[in-house]
């Protein structure tokens, strides 16, 4: 059994297989981490160490922040103390500790003590496919579980990828739209960032649907010059993008709009009954984003 204590005092790490004993260093990253399953998880993640100690943990051991992958292994709250007295050997970066030697030649430390999540082995696929919450309540970021393996030494090791819109969605260009309509479009981006990835996947496709809708109103506005923009649902204003462009037809900008509109019924229960369309699933919701993402960048509104 793999089991690592963190230091009450000073955030120190110490592992063993019997006790955490022997200190690491140098310190390793730690995050408090939370396994989203449905979106009522978000409630569980946690403020602070110090007030919600048990939870797990997530030490890193490796992060790419071109392929947006980290690395490391998942440990689980041993026992229901929050703290425990634990004999651990000197610290080399407290030179106190010589100080505070006992008779075995070891130093008493407060511990937080861990062992490895097992608790994941136990979800189905090993966990893969599922979603960690890194972080504490307004500073977390969100992760897919890609892959499980156990080592020799018992730690559960995973794989992590990104799961954040921001890599996804461009930042808007503001010089290049009209600003009565900045308040209107930031606000609809805003919606599908803060659905993405958090909320189902209806709700981030309904949200997709409802931002390319105010988008192509206020870029065909623009385009066309006039004096409001055409309030008409997303189907209509696709036939409109080509009527308006027939001689040069956006049929890479108009087959975005459409897989959007094309994938909102799947969300509607009567509506997927009766055309007999399957459920819309995690990878609909990101090929919604992705497909939000090329529309920005398609009428030019994408900052360079």
């Amino acid at each position: 059994m793999s089991r690592l204590g963190i230091d009450r005092q000073n955030g120190l790490i110490y592992e063993g297989r019997g006790d955490p004993s022997y200190p690491v260093w140098p310190t390793p990253v730690f995050s408090q981490v939370t396994l989203i399953e449905t979106p009522i998880d978000f409630q569980k993640i946690p403020h602070d160490f110090e007030r919600e100690p048990f939870t797990w943990v997530f030490r890193e051991d490796f992060f790419d922040p071109v392929s947006r992958i980290r690395r490391g292994r998942l440990f689980q709250k041993f026992g229901n103390q929050g703290h425990e007295y634990t004999n651990v050997e000197v610290h080399p970066a407290l030179r106190s500790d010589i100080q505070s030697l006992q008779p075995n030649g070891k130093v008493q430390k407060s511990l937080s003590i861990f062992i490895e999540c097992t608790e994941l082995l136990n979800k189905p696929n090993k966990g893969e496919g599922l979603k960690l919450a890194i972080g504490v309540v307004g500073a977390f970021s969100m992760w897919r579980i890609v892959q499980t393996e156990r080592t020799i030494g018992l730690d559960i090791l995973v794989t992590l990828r990104a799961e954040s819109a921001f890599g996804i969605l461009p930042e808007l260009d503001v010089n290049k739209i009209q600003p009565e309509s900045l308040a209107s479009i930031t606000s609809a981006i805003a919606r599908v960032l803060d659905a993405a990835y958090k909320e189902l996947p209806t709700s981030v496709v309904d949200q997709c649907r409802n931002a390319a809708t105010v988008l192509i109103s206020r870029w065909m506005q623009y385009e066309m010059e006039i004096e409001k923009p055409t309030e008409k649902d997303l189907g209509a204003l696709i036939k409109e993008v080509n009527k308006q462009f027939c001689e040069k037809p956006k049929v890479a900008l108009c087959s975005a709009l459409e897989i959007i509109n094309r994938l909102h019924p799947r969300g509607k229960d009567n509506e997927a009954a009766r055309m007999e369309l399957r459920t819309v699933s995690e990878s609909d919701a990101e090929l919604a984003v992705h497909a939000l993402g090329f529309v920005i960048r398609d009428i030019g509104w994408a900052k360079a």
